[in-house]
């Protein structure tokens, strides 16, 4: 809205600012709303289901903008547990050019509120540079971001950022970035520097929350303009949810733990390996004695409730325990069952039902633990091949007590793996863990070619002393990462120089290799 001067000289002259006066650009809004899982324009303010610094965005012209007095970065959130065959769509407008330091990133899918605090899932982010704005697609693990997508540089048109963003991720992981830029009215899909306008990444199968995360300087709080927030489903026949016709196999068995710590419970996580949203209310769970007769049938829910494709769900009485016990745990995946049966320790089973259908059963016994652990409690059984019967023999191992011992509610920390032989290796060869966002971690990663592998890792200095131990005798998954954060057994920082990771691996079998990798502990200059 232009503001009416009635002959009066403008406040920003007589305060004799160089920046001139900004032209409010009309507000943003989307195409349609049908089938919205959620919708938001700010027309009525921030109302209270968002979450995050509330206080640091105040409602303007029927949008929201930052507080003059807001501190960066600063962020809103809601829930959203939606991922697959979902599309994201927002109306930004920014009064300034987008660079390094003054961004805006689009939420998609977070297992946290807190969008400045470690979590896992995906998040858009646009920022510039030299004239040209980028659209970059993120994924997120703890305090890790990889790249998944990157646009190319697209020229801004004067000082001025305006666009209508769409993000979409089909039901097998495809994601896909379109922008209404400068008022066009037509959706664009983002091509990158290769000529490529998709990108799979199924790592994560749903979220927790989506939101706005602003970046910015002192001087440019009030530049952003939040115009809506528009999540629906991609396909909207799939999201339709299903009582009857569900098969074998469309649930199965993912992970069970029979065995909990002391004080705790059990747990049973499931998997949707349909393209069918199914209903649970309508599906039936029993426990398996040592003899391998089930029991009595208790139902998963007594309401209705959607179990999306490739989604995990867990089971347990309390939810609350098993978050306490394993802190890695997705929060969104559990279900509580307050009927949930009772499953023996070490030698039982569960069956899922529908109707008179057997979904999936499982029966599990002592052979399938890792010979490598002792204390079985608290040590969960994971699926490792979706596409082979739930009671192959090599189908369930232990959970890696790298991860916690389980991990309910996302991706098993033993998983099937491609041809490939036992690889180590550094993320960089240098970190400085001073906390400014940019390699503050040491990070080995390490891959191999069949599950079971134990490791102990030591770091040493320069002149060969023992400095750190910081892995002994760990079960490990097939692949993953072990960080250090630069801190001795006294958990004291330790000084910059060169120092050496000695990684030692073996299984039951008899393989047995010792890596090392030297790295330097830096400081920023």
């Amino acid at each position: 809205m232009l503001p009416l001067l009635c002959g009066i000289q403008p406040l920003w002259i007589e305060q004799n600012v160089s920046r001139p006066p900004v032209h409010r650009e009309t507000k943003l809004l989307p195409d349609d709303t049908i089938g919205a899982s959620f919708f938001d324009d700010f027309s009525a303010g921030l109302l209270a289901h968002w979450l995050g610094h509330t206080t640091s965005f105040i409602p303007a012209d029927n949008r929201l903008q930052l507080n003059p007095g807001a501190v960066a970065p600063a962020f809103i959130a809601i829930p959203s547990a939606r991922l697959r065959n979902t599309a994201w769509e927002a109306g930004i407008q920014v009064d300034d050019v987008l660079t390094a330091n003054n961004f805006i990133r689009l939420y998609l899918a977070s297992t946290a509120s807190s969008l400045n605090e470690p979590l896992q899932g995906y998040h858009l982010q646009i920022d510039g540079t030299d004239g040209t704005h980028t659209y970059r697609l993120w994924r997120q693990n703890g305090n890790t971001r990889t790249v998944i997508f990157q646009s190319k540089a697209i020229a801004n048109r004067g000082n001025k950022f305006r666009a209508r963003i769409r993000v979409t991720h089909s039901i097998d992981g495809q994601w896909q970035i379109l922008a209404d830029e400068y008022g066009n009215g037509t959706f664009n899909a983002l091509y990158s520097e290769e000529g490529v306008a998709s990108v799979t990444d199924a790592t994560y199968p749903y979220g927790g929350y989506a939101g706005f995360f602003v970046n910015f300087s002192p001087t440019r709080a009030q530049d952003y303009r939040l115009d809506y927030l528009l999540i629906k489903p991609l396909d909207p026949p799939i999201d339709t949810i299903q009582s009857n016709g569900i098969q074998p196999g469309d649930i199965l068995i993912n992970e069970v733990l029979s065995n909990p710590k002391p004080a705790g419970v059990d747990f049973i996580e499931i998997y949707n390996h349909s393209n069918k949203t199914i209903n649970l209310e309508h599906i039936e769970i029993a426990s398996v004695n040592s003899s391998g007769t089930p029991g009595s049938r208790r139902k998963i829910s007594e309401a209705p409730l959607a179990f999306y494709p490739n989604e995990y769900k867990v089971l347990t009485t309390n939810p609350h325990i098993i978050k306490q016990h394993y802190p890695h745990s997705n929060p969104n995946a559990f279900i509580e069952t307050p009927m949930l049966p009772n499953f023996n320790n070490a030698q039982g089973g569960v069956v899922l039902y529908s109707g008179k259908t057997t979904i999936d059963s499982l029966f599990y016994t002592p052979a399938l633990q890792s010979p490598f652990i002792s204390n079985h409690q608290g040590i969960s059984l994971e699926r490792q091949y979706f596409s082979r019967p739930t009671n192959d023999p090599d189908n369930f191992r232990s959970a890696a007590s790298l991860v916690g011992g389980a991990t309910p509610g996302y991706q098993n920390s033993q998983q099937p793996v491609q041809e490939y032989t036992a690889s180590i290796f550094l993320t960089s060869k240098t970190f400085s863990p001073d906390n400014d966002g940019f390699e503050d971690e040491l990070e080995i990663n390490y891959q191999f070619p069949d599950q079971g592998f134990m490791a102990t890792v030591n770091i040493y200095n320069d002149k060969g002393v023992l400095v750190k131990r910081l892995q002994r005798n760990q079960s490990l998954a097939n692949k993953g990462t072990i960080t250090w954060d630069g801190l001795s057994d006294a958990n004291q920082p330790l000084p910059v120089g060169i120092y050496i990771a000695v990684i030692e691996t073996y299984n039951a079998h008899g393989a047995r290799k010792v890596y090392r990798k030297s790295f330097v502990l830096a400081a920023r200059l």
